[in-house]
Formats: structure tokens, C-alpha cells, sequence
């Protein structure tokens, strides 16, 4: 039997039956076997979704030491990167803290901004202090982005890609 347009119609417009369910899950199985989704797609949807959410500038990276490859099979760990965005720079720099932690230090070209760190889940806080010097201690490796807030409350906050510590 050759399928024609009002077939097809009919066959899209009815429910879904055993023989769906059956190709579906055998093209969920050949996916999940040849192109697997990413473990860190989830993080990165949230981190999308908070740009939209916050109508944040986003941050470019301009440099950085060493970027860890996301869906590649080896990793280099991050040491230092500079993101920037409309004036406001920030350079954050990792040392290792113990199994899977680290401890973020970080320096922006403005003090007293509030700079908050996203993690999986976590969400912490901190102020720059007058000459720009913020810390995290024992942040957990992974995904992270930064949400930079200046004082001026006219200015929209600046939100960096996220990059895995």
C-alpha cells in the first residue's frame, strides 16, 4: 500500500497506539546508543533559560589558561579566564580544594559588585570587596557561571557562559 496525503493525515491526527510506542522506543534506544545526550545539557538549558529570565548581558571570554572541552573524552581543567562585557571585566582563577572541589578567586575591574556563583543546583553569593577581590571556597567542579550585579540599579546585571570548573 502507497501512503497518500489524506492517509498520512488521518494516521498523524490519530492517537498514539502500540506500534508508535514501539518505533519510538526503538529510535529513543538507537539515539541514546549512537548520539547519547550530553550529561551537562540539562545545566546548560538552565543556564540559557536564567539569561532569558534575568535579560542579562552575557560576557565574552577573552582569555583563558586552559578551558575544559565539553563533550570531548579529555579534560584540561580551568586555571584562569577573563570574561568582559560592557566595561565590567572579571577574572577568576581555581585552585584545587580537596576531592572534586575548588576554591574560585576572583578579581572585577568594579568593587562592591555583588557577584553570585551558580553551581548544580546551588546557588551562593558573595560581595567584591572595594578593590574587586571575591572568594568562593569548596565550590563543587562542575558546571558554573557567574551573575555580576553593579551598584548602579539601572545597569542590567552581566551573566557569564558557563564553564566547567
Amino acid at each position: 500500500m502507497t501512503p497518500t496525503p489524506e492517509h498520512e493525515f488521518l494516521l498523524a491526527a490519530a492517537p498514539l497506539d502500540e506500534v508508535d510506542d514501539l518505533v519510538l522506543a526503538e529510535l529513543r534506544d538507537l539515539y541514546a546508543h549512537h548520539d547519547p545526550m550530553p550529561g551537562d545539557l540539562l545545566d546548560r538549558i538552565k543556564f540559557s533559560m536564567s539569561i532569558a529570565s534575568l535579560e542579562a548581558e552575557v560576557a565574552e571570554i577573552v582569555s583563558s589558561a586552559s578551558l575544559a572541552t565539553v563533550r570531548g573524552t579529555e579534560y584540561d581543567r580551568v586555571e584562569t579566564v577573563t570574561f568582559a562585557s560592557d566595561g565590567l571585566s572579571v577574572m577568576v582563577s581555581t585552585e584545587p580544594s580537596g576531592a572534586g572541589r575548588a576554591d574560585v578567586l576572583g578579581w572585577s575591574s568594579e568593587g562592591l559588585i555583588e557577584v553570585e556563583l551558580r553551581e548544580r543546583g546551588r546557588t551562593r553569593t558573595t560581595t567584591a570587596d572595594d578593590e574587586g577581590r571575591f572568594t568562593f571556597i569548596g565550590v563543587e567542579r562542575g558546571l558554573v557561571s557567574f551573575v555580576l550585579r553593579r551598584t548602579d540599579p539601572e545597569a542590567p546585571p552581566v551573566i557569564t557562559p558557563a564553564i566547567e570548573l
